[in-house]
């Protein structure tokens, strides 16, 4: 009724309005008639949004004198600001792109939906989908949502598409943010946000997001981020670009900046400060080279390759008797093993320790055999793995960009709670026997030589 009522009152003001206007030989336009009725409706339905309705919709009725000023504008007549809010009918804010506040909407699909309308709501549930501008609430569908603004869930059987999101986006397949994303991102498939995520980003597949500053960003397969402070997890793959935290992977961890932590089989980074650990670790910055050393007493030539970091890199070795390599593997023996490198008077002093084991039975012609023969001979070669522990201190001379000069002491070590392990052809010089912690070793120390590039 009171609405009814509003509507005559503004009427007959308009029709005043414009009797009035029109006895002047020179009046303002019928534009002026009609702003100026508007606002004598807004004073009617509220008084107390006058103030907010002559800022919004400038000139009033009452300045009829700024058409008579020499600027054609009354010194409190000021233009809207683009970014006010007007009052609409029925209580209703209208944004200026005239979007409605609803406390509830419920959408059949987009387009089809109650209230009609592009609007801002608390709720907004949808049978199928819902698509509403800002979402103060909880924003869920069967299939999907999509919104300006989240400040609270969204849910979706399939994706959820916000620009911005503070609390929790959630669907069964993938969700999309533009900005940001200030809480928790999670997904059945895969995430994908340009701007930032403050909190968890989760995924049954993989994430991807220019920025993560939170505790984790983990996906089941892949992680793709240009900024990561925190922790990056998958089951295969992560890559980023800054990584202030960590990264975890299967497979692969690949990033520009690290540090923090490189956990996976291979580790990549084009500069770190701190450690990797997998079985091959490659940093700009890093320890990457290839070795060849020779050991006079026992006639053994060792070849190595370090990955990592100075703090922590890793080493796999392959040695010999000289007589042997490329003709008879009976005699090799593998290795691997971690160490750590420091620098002492322009030399670089590394320290490693290895198992190492014989790997002569090795069934090389396994192809070309009756599988059942095979099979008893891989069986074979497993229980014939006697693994040894293995030290080493190298001392190498840089020369140039990437040539060092080394050489060193190694000491094979059999432990007695192990047997006798280190190889016939390596118990060369003079060992020495002891005891520790309750357990008796002996040590066959011998003296190398080599390089590294």
């Amino acid at each position: 009724m009171k609405r009814i009522v509003a509507a005559i009152a503004a009427a007959a003001l308009l029709g005043q309005a414009a009797l009035v206007f029109a006895q002047e030989d020179d009046g303002p336009s019928l534009k002026s008639v009609l702003e100026a009725a508007r606002a004598k409706y807004w004073h009617f339905i509220d008084p107390g949004k006058d103030e907010a309705a002559k800022a919004a919709d400038a000139p009033a009725a009452d300045n009829q004198a700024a058409d008579a000023s020499p600027d054609g504008q009354a010194a409190d007549n000021q233009a809207p600001d683009a970014d006010t809010p007007a009052q609409a009918p029925g209580g209703d804010s209208a944004g200026a792109d005239g979007a409605r506040f609803s406390p509830f909407v419920l959408s059949l699909a987009p387009g089809l939906c109650f209230p009609r309308g592009y609007r801002d709501c608390a709720v907004s549930v949808g049978v199928v989908g819902s698509l509403v501008r800002d979402v103060s609430g909880v924003e869920g569908a069967s299939i999907f949502t999509i919104s300006r603004d989240v400040r609270g869930a969204s849910g979706a059987g399939i994706f959820n598409i916000s620009r911005k999101v503070r609390g929790v986006q959630a669907a069964g397949v993938f969700n999309l943010a533009d900005e940001g994303v200030s809480g928790i991102q999670a997904a059945g498939v895969f995430n994908i946000t340009r701007g930032t995520v403050n909190g968890p980003q989760a995924a049954g597949l993989f994430n991807i997001a220019g920025k993560v500053r939170s505790p984790v960003q983990g996906a089941g397969v892949f992680n793709l981020a240009g900024e990561i402070d925190g922790f990056q997890a998958a089951g295969v793959i992560n890559v980023a670009g800054t990584v202030k935290g960590g990264q975890a992977a299967g497979v692969l961890n690949k990033a520009d900046h690290v540090a923090g932590v490189q956990v996976g089989l291979v580790n990549i980074a084009d500069d770190i400060e701190g450690v990797q650990l997998g079985l091959v670790n490659i940093a700009g910055n890093g320890v990457d080279s290839i070795g060849l050393d020779y050991q006079g007493s026992t006639g053994y030539v060792y070849s190595s390759l370090q990955t990592g970091t100075p703090t922590l890199y890793t080493l796999w070795t392959l040695g010999a008797p000289s007589n042997d390599w490329m003709r008879d593997f009976s005699s090799f023996v593998g290795g691997f093993g971690l160490g750590t490198r420091t620098r002492l008077m322009g030399l670089n002093l590394d320290f490693d320790v290895s198992a190492e084991t014989p790997i002569g039975a090795l069934p090389f012609d396994s192809g070309s055999v009756p599988k059942a023969k095979a099979e008893k001979e891989w069986s074979a070669f497993g229980r014939s793995i006697r693994a040894y522990p293995s030290a080493r201190l190298t001392l190498g001379l840089p020369i140039g960009k990437r040539l060092q000069i080394v050489g060193g002491l190694k000491a094979d070590i059999d432990l007695d709670c192990l047997g006798d392990r280190v190889p016939e052809g390596l118990k060369a010089g003079n060992p020495w026997s002891g005891e520790l912690f309750g357990e008796g070793f002996t040590v066959w120390p011998k003296w190398f030589i080599g390089f590294k590039i």
